[in-house]
């Protein structure tokens, strides 16, 4: 999945075909591909908790699981990455970190 996150090239179709405006796909590819790198380890929860607090800041909407945003996508960036996306914030709000100041 690391390698299919990382095609994620920020066209933004993805946000164009989802119902509600979300982007949870392309944040959900970023949070996937640089978790999944050992470098990208070490801020692992911050990175997902202060990205979900910016995709909220600029206006996006919810991801409602409607898949829209996977079936557009130009490279086939999966929904699973959206599952990591919530995976990691769970686990970064079991480590106390601040969600959505």
């Amino acid at each position: 999945a690391a390698f299919e996150a990382a095609a994620c090239i920020g066209c933004g179709a993805c946000v164009a075909a989802c119902p509600n405006a979300s982007a949870m796909l392309f944040t959900g590819a970023k949070i996937s591909h640089l978790g999944l790198l050992p470098q990208g380890q070490p801020e692992r929860l911050a990175r997902v908790v202060s990205m979900l607090n910016q995709h909220d800041a600029e206006g996006f909407g919810g991801c409602t699981n409607i898949g829209e945003c996977a079936a557009v996508c130009p490279k086939s960036v999966p929904l699973e990455v959206i599952t990591r996306l919530n995976r990691d914030m769970g686990h970064a709000l079991w480590k106390g970190q601040k969600a959505h100041a």
